[in-house]
């Protein structure tokens, strides 16, 4: 079996459910595990995906993740191969796309496990309902939705939003809601942040979380990424709850 992953959450979850050595090839944003990086790149992950390495490759199976990679999907369904797409857009649906995956591989039992395991180490987790706003965009700012506002619920945290695609919104609203803490786990940054740009962001000041500096950085890619490492990110979170 052949296995080609195009979506870093879905290489992370193939190591973790032991399908390492089925994987013939990643993209270029694979990074983690550090032994994903050694693999044959098709390129990028919702753009310039390479068609002609995906041929050389010939995998029997292509996984695919987001609706932003519909289009791929089509496109590789054209030419005849077999696609798995999951499109988690809630805590819950993680935890499916994990069991879809693990399914189709014949790793039913390593999926539930992992699972369990990721649900047992968020319970550990209490963010002492404290008000958190998380932010995946900053021009224009983006609050993060899809699973992490399940994430900070689940560790007894309070959310701006609940789960839905992340998106823009009224200042207004989010001085309403006043958040104790802000995180900002923008979309490709990694860590490579300066926080004063939320600091010293117009309107912003009134902000709880802004006027005690409580604005954090968090690698995007434990956020970001619907697999098991959202734990770590939530773990990171936590961190820095006082």
């Amino acid at each position: 079996m052949k296995i080609l992953s195009a979506a870093p959450s879905n290489t992370e979850i193939i190591y973790k459910l032991g399908l390492e050595e089925h994987l013939v090839g990643t993209t270029s944003l694979c990074d983690y595990p550090e032994k994903a990086v050694s693999k044959p790149s098709i390129g990028g992950w919702s753009q310039n995906l390479n068609y002609e390495k995906v041929d050389k490759l010939n995998p029997d199976v292509i996984l695919l993740s987001d609706s932003l990679q519909n289009e791929q999907a089509l496109n590789l369904e054209e030419k005849g191969y077999e696609i798995l797409q999951v499109n988690p857009e809630s805590l819950e649906e993680v935890f499916e796309s994990i069991y879809s995956i693990g399914r189709r591989f014949n790793r039913g039992k390593e999926a539930e496990n992992l699972v369990r395991k990721m649900k047992s180490e968020i319970n550990t987790v209490n963010l002492q309902d404290a008000r958190i706003y998380c932010e995946e965009w900053m021009d224009p700012p983006m609050v993060s939705g899809n699973w992490i506002p399940g994430l900070i619920s689940r560790a007894n945290g309070h959310y701006f939003i609940g789960e839905e695609r992340s998106r823009k919104f009224d200042l207004d609203n989010l001085k309403d809601f006043d958040p104790e803490y802000i995180f900002l786990n923008v979309c490709g940054a990694g860590e490579n942040i300066d926080k004063k740009d939320i600091l010293e962001r117009p309107g912003w000041q009134e902000i709880n979380a802004v006027k005690n500096e409580n604005v954090f950085l968090v690698d995007d890619a434990l956020l970001n990424r619907p697999g098991p490492r959202l734990v770590e990110g939530l773990k990171e979170i936590e961190d820095r709850i006082v």
